[in-house]
Formats: C-alpha cells, sequence, structure tokens
C-alpha cells in the first residue's frame, strides 16, 4: 500500500469517525459506520483475491495495513467465510455505506461526502487488485459494477432528498497523465476528468448494463498502469469494442464518451471520435478502398474510430466489392498503430456475430462486447421529459401520462421505423411543433403558457 493510498485510508476513517460522532448509522441503526466500513471492505478484499486464485500473501499484507492488524491467509477466508460469498451480496454490502455519507451530505455536515466515500472504495480498491501483480479480470468487472452502483444509489438518494450539493472530486494524479503531458493553453477550456465523464456516463437514461462495463473497462486500464509502474510485466490488451444493438440506443453517444475517458487514461493521445460507416471506407474503383480506408483511419490516430453498421462491408460479397479490401487495410492499420488507435465497432447483435466470423483477424483483435438493449417505455418517457427540462418546458402530469401510454404503445408494436431514443426526439419535435399551432392564435399569450406542454399538444401525436 503506497503512501497516497495509506492518505486515503486515513481520510476514510475520519469521515467514518465523524458519522460515528454525529449519530449517522448504517442498516436502521444496527451498524456504527466505520464498524461497517471495515467489514464491508474486508469482505470485498476477500472477494476480489480469491477470484480464480488463492488469497496471494501481499494481498494479505495490504488487507492487514487497512485493517491495522495481521492475518493470515487463513484466518481471512474463515473471517468472512470466502467460499459462502456471492457477488451480489459482497456489492450489496458495500453499496449500504453510501447511505449514511448522502444523509450527512444533504445535512450539510460533510460537504461531499458521498463523492469521497466513492473515491476512496474505488481507489483502495484498484491497489489492492494492483498489489501483487497476479489478478483477473473478473477483478475489475466486479469493482466497476460495485462503482457504478454506488453512484446511482447515491445520485438517487441525493435527488430524492432534494440535495443540491455536488459530490466532491477526487484528486486524480493518475487518472488524467496525458492532460499533464499536453498541458493547456491559457484561453482553452479545461478537460474534463475521469470522474467528471463517468458522472455524464451515469447521466444517461438506463443502459444499467453498458455503464457497468465501462467503468470495469477504465478500472482495468488504470490497474495495468498500476502494475507496470510497480515493474509487473503485463500482457497486451485489446481496447477495441463491439457494439450490438439497435439503432438509437445511445452507441454513438456512448463510443464518444469512451474516446474521452481513454484519452483521460493516457491510453491514447488525443480521444477524438471519427465516426464512419460503409460509404466512407468503400470506394468503387480498384484500388481506391485501401487508400480511403487509410485516410479514414489516419484521421482518427491517436483517437477512436468507430464504424456503425460495420456489418456492411462484409454482407456484399460480389465480384466487384471491395468491403473485404477495407477490412485487411483497416486491420493492418490497427495492427502498425496498436498503441494508439481504437476502433469500435457497431451494428445488429446476429449481424455483427457474421461480420466478426468472416475474417481471423477480426475476432482476434475484437474481445469485448457491448450489449446496448432496447429502452423501456419508462425510459423513453424519461428521455422525452428530460428533453422538455432542457428547454425549460414544464410538462402537465396528464400530457406526461399520454406520452408514456404513446411509448408503451411504440415499445410494444415495434414498428419497422421504431428507432429506440431517436422516437423520444422526434416525439418532442411533433409535440412542441403542436404547441406552436395551439399558441400562434394567440394575440399575446403569458410565459405560463409559452412554456408549458399540455394534454393537447400530446394528444394524437404520431410518428
Amino acid at each position: 500500500m503506497n503512501d497516497r493510498v495509506k492518505q486515503t485510508c486515513r481520510e476514510l476513517n475520519e469521515d467514518c469517525r465523524k458519522l460515528d460522532e454525529g449519530g449517522y448509522k448504517v442498516n436502521t441503526g444496527k451498524y456504527k459506520v466505520e464498524q461497517f466500513m471495515k467489514l464491508g471492505l474486508l469482505r470485498l478484499f476477500v472477494y476480489l483475491g480469491t477470484r480464480g486464485k488463492a488469497l496471494s500473501a501481499e494481498e494479505s499484507v495490504f488487507i492487514g495495513e487497512f485493517m491495522g492488524r495481521s492475518y493470515t491467509k487463513q484466518e481471512l477466508v474463515k473471517l468472512v467465510r470466502a467460499d459462502k460469498l456471492r457477488v451480489d451480496d459482497v456489492i450489496d454490502t458495500v453499496v449500504m455505506l453510501c447511505a449514511p455519507f448522502a444523509e450527512a451530505e444533504c445535512d450539510g455536515y460533510i460537504g461531499g461526502g458521498s463523492g469521497r466515500l466513492i473515491a476512496a472504495v474505488n481507489n483502495i480498491a484498484l491497489d489492492f487488485i494492483a498489489c501483487d501483480g497476479n489478478s483477473t479480470n473478473e477483478e475489475t468487472a466486479v469493482l466497476g459494477k460495485l462503482i457504478f452502483r454506488m453512484k446511482n444509489f447515491t445520485g438517487s438518494y441525493l435527488s430524492a432528498r432534494g440535495s443540491t450539493t455536488k459530490a466532491a472530486k477526487p484528486e486524480e494524479p493518475e487518472m488524467c497523465a496525458a492532460k499533464e503531458a499536453v498541458g493547456s493553453q491559457p484561453n482553452e477550456e479545461p478537460e474534463p476528468t475521469l470522474d467528471e465523464l463517468m458522472d455524464e456516463l451515469n447521466a444517461l437514461v438506463g443502459l444499467e448494463n453498458v455503464k457497468s462495463e465501462i467503468y470495469s473497462l477504465s478500472n482495468l486500464i488504470r490497474v495495468r498502469e498500476m502494475r507496470e509502474a510497480r515493474g509487473f510485466k503485463q500482457p497486451k490488451i485489446s481496447l477495441h469494442l463491439v457494439f450490438t444493438g439497435s439503432p438509437g440506443t445511445g452507441k454513438t453517444t456512448v463510443a464518444r464518451l469512451i474516446g474521452k475517458i481513454y484519452h483521460c487514461l493516457g491510453a491514447i493521445s488525443r480521444g477524438k471520435l471519427v465516426e464512419a460507416d460503409r460509404s466512407m471506407l468503400v470506394s468503387g474503383y480498384v484500388g481506391q478502398t485501401a487508400i480511403k480506408t487509410k485516410e479514414l483511419c489516419e484521421s482518427a490516430l491517436g483517437g477512436v474510430l468507430f464504424i456503425d453498421e460495420a456489418y456492411t462491408l462484409t454482407s456484399q460479397r460480389g465480384q466487384n466489392d471491395f468491403g473485404i479490401e477495407a477490412v485487411e487495410t483497416l486491420l493492418k492499420f490497427m495492427e502498425d498503430n496498436r498503441d494508439d488507435f481504437v476502433v469500435i465497432c457497431a451494428g445488429y447483435t446476429d449481424l455483427m456475430e457474421e461480420f466478426l466470423s468472416s475474417n481471423p483477424g477480426l475476432k482476434s483483435r475484437f474481445n469485448r462486447f457491448i450489449d446496448f438493449p432496447d429502452y423501456t417505455p419508462d425510459e423513453l418517457t424519461e428521455i422525452f421529459r428530460l428533453r422538455c427540462d432542457s428547454y425549460k418546458l414544464h410538462i402537465e402530469d396528464e400530457a406526461l401520462e399520454c406520452a408514456r401510454t404513446f411509448f408503451e404503445e411504440r415499445c410494444r408494436s415495434k414498428p419497422e421505423s421504431f428507432a429506440n431514443a431517436r422516437d423520444a426526439r422526434n416525439y418532442f419535435e411533433r409535440v412542441i411543433t403542436r404547441q406552436a399551432d395551439r399558441l400562434a392564435p394567440m394575440s399575446s399569450p403569458t410565459d405560463e403558457q409559452l412554456m408549458t406542454i399540455t394534454v393537447e399538444d400530446v394528444v394524437g401525436v404520431i410518428l
């Protein structure tokens, strides 16, 4: 455990003791906060340390330093009954810590306390995972799921309590090394921190599995950097991704965020996203496709190339189709620039499987899949409501229920034109057009009328 993490542990203990002094409790008063924190993180450490391997000597030492006393590996496994631990129980235990921290934050007792708790748990657990250089992908996946759940719980709690306080941002000396190397000009807008990018990700409606996967991926990159800094030899990992799902499920939006997250973590030098489709990669003339594809790849060097409907590159196997040439050129560029070039391919699940099976090189480079499910009626209604909020428009309750009924029918029937979040955006545009038609004949509508969506504006809207 390095000095920075030791300081984080001391600060976490101090916050817990302050909550205990203030009378805040965990689990309806059954446990003191500091006691529960030690128990919860002890269970987390032992669970992480026994995923596909035995608890190592380095991990035992780390736990001893955290707990303030020494344990043998056998004592630790027996103490928390490691053979009985289930991942959801471990996560639920740590998430319960969020309640007293969020409550104290709402009360103004500890400013930004919940943000500090989440940052502390993440940083301490990352250091634990990296301490012996022999971890598994499951460890970072579990931690990613935990941090997502903590952020989700805290955000919901603070929103329900009407808190206007903002969670404290952790110090990020290792998170944004790329920014420090590049520097910033006096008039440039500062680049977002990793925590700010994760908050932006977390603010997206739905996509719980997607968010958890990205938390896990970011932790994997950070742990690798920590291990390398300590001299542990690390195998190469692929940062290329496959996004599967229907149109309008947020794939492009998430791809933009991943580019920024990779850049913030120092995995790529720029973080720029270049969007592409078949027409931008494939030419109709012999010898032109390789040139066209290489030029596009070069424009994305240092960032992310996002190829939507990537399966169209290999689906037309006619004599005069050059999609295969585009794939081969792309694979060569990926190999030649593997340290500063990321490709994200997206499309329907079954068609993407056919695409990856068309070339052995594709299967070997794309080994991480993230599925984007269709939005539910409630999620589409929330997207519509947030769209209205962004323009300071108030929706009457009856109008919002009418919108919910529309999306329920839309999701049930799923016509050929169904496009998930794009439906919510198109619905919003139809609604404000109808509102304008209703208001235009008025000689002098009030401010309230101008900023209110009524049931008359939403009834009968079609897409």
